[in-house]
């Protein structure tokens, strides 16, 4: 009678993840009613998704649920941060629409105001870069999923500081925008990514920091993997803001108008217009008929120049402060060649309105209000009936100097 043959017993092997039983590796306790992954993700949709660690695992459809939030965040962040470089203004210590002219608003009213006059004022330009940069960095964070809680972090954290600085002053409250970021930006940061569609799986195979566990070896340390991530988000952030700073340079040689001859808002009158832009508005709005002046028209030349019709192009606006209110204004020049000048704070509820170039009106971003430049900034539409204040202007005939009177 044979003798039935007993296989050998197959030795595990702890550098094989393929050695143990149903896939097991050497050492590693099987999951009843669960095959292991191996540190391969599921599909989408058929079975659990790798959390961001890619230790645990939990269903697909919230994180997926989350992406457009986590992309639409992502994005304006990054477009933020950009748009910061861009801005011919913005990056200057003084001027309309500067950094440092921001600075000053805040400080009247905002409740962090003995941190901004310590740490910020004193270096408004390193400032704006700052903010920029971090932007730029939890955009890019967000959308590849590097680092991705610490930037949702980051994102909630500057929102709050915008909420407590910009949007301080917004009234209702719900108004203000930076409010509903930091609270989106907390909700990505409290479930993260899942691990869907992003670079991490990608970053960790390419610089040996996957998670190896499942397949019998020792663990990476999360410090070695924070820190090169890091490493790469920050690379990343200083290659590309330096190539959009650089973009910006040489787009704005020689077209920007000079800002130095622009006076800044200054004493009581201009710490008022800056607490309370739309009191200041309000008070002194009237249906007057705007000045237009054109060249050869005017009747004096004492007060400040803002700029020449040799810099001002058909069609296009500058904007300054008014040296009396401390409001942001507006110089248009008319496709008729007539040069307005407007404040621009609105005059429903203080935002600063804004000139569009393509139909030539000026627009409030808060709650729609339109304002024709070429009827006294007369209101087409929106929730007021008061046009914004004309501002008195005189255009040299001999020099083209465009000047507000006083």
């Amino acid at each position: 009678m044979p003798t039935r043959q007993t296989p050998p017993r197959k030795r595990f092997d702890p550098r094989d993840p393929r050695g143990g039983p149903r896939g097991v590796a050497y050492g590693q306790t099987p999951v009843p009613g669960r095959e292991p992954t191996l540190g391969r993700e599921p599909a989408l949709g058929k079975g659990p998704a790798r959390a961001s660690r890619g230790a645990d695992t939990a269903p697909a459809m919230p994180y997926l649920a989350l992406l457009p939030l986590r992309l639409f965040l992502g994005a304006m962040l990054l477009y933020a941060g950009v748009d910061k470089f861009l801005d011919p203004a913005f990056l200057h210590t003084t001027g309309p629409g500067s950094i440092g002219q921001q600075l000053g608003v805040f400080t009247h009213a905002s409740p962090l105001t003995p941190l901004i006059e310590i740490f910020a004022q004193p270096f408004p330009v390193v400032v704006g870069v700052v903010i920029a940069l971090l932007e730029i960095a939890i955009g890019l964070g967000a959308l590849t999923g590097l680092l991705f809680r610490a930037s949702a972090a980051g994102g909630f954290a500057l929102s709050i500081v915008f909420w407590l600085t910009a949007s301080w002053t917004t009234r209702p409250l719900y108004y203000g925008p930076d409010l509903p970021y930091a609270l989106g930006w907390l909700t990505l940061a409290l479930t993260g990514s899942g691990g869907l569609y992003t670079l991490r799986p990608w970053f960790e195979r390419l610089t040996g920091t996957f998670d190896a566990t499942a397949a019998g070896f020792g663990p990476v340390s999360e410090r070695r993997r924070a820190f090169l991530q890091f490493a790469a988000l920050g690379a990343a952030t200083v290659v590309f803001g330096g190539a959009i700073g650089v973009l910006a340079r040489s787009l704005r040689s020689g077209t920007e108008i000079g800002m130095d001859a622009t006076p800044e808002p200054s004493g009581a009158a201009g710490a008022a217009a800056s607490a309370s832009p739309g009191a200041a508005a309000g008070a002194g709005s009237s249906p007057a008929a705007a000045a237009s002046v054109g060249a050869g028209q005017g009747a004096g030349s004492s007060g400040t120049t803002l700029a020449t019709l040799s810099q001002l192009k058909k069609g296009h606006a500058y904007r300054f402060a008014d040296p009396t209110t401390g409001d942001p204004a507006v110089l248009i020049r008319l496709a008729n060649d007539n040069v307005v000048a407007y404040d621009a704070v609105c005059t429903h509820q203080g935002c600063t309105v804004g000139y569009d170039s393509g139909s030539g009106l000026l627009l409030c971003p808060c709650h729609g209000a339109v304002f024709d430049p070429t009827q006294a900034a007369a209101v087409l539409s929106g929730p007021t009936n008061t046009p914004l204040t004309s501002l008195p202007l005189h255009v040299d005939p001999t020099t083209g100097k465009i000047t507000l009177q006083g």
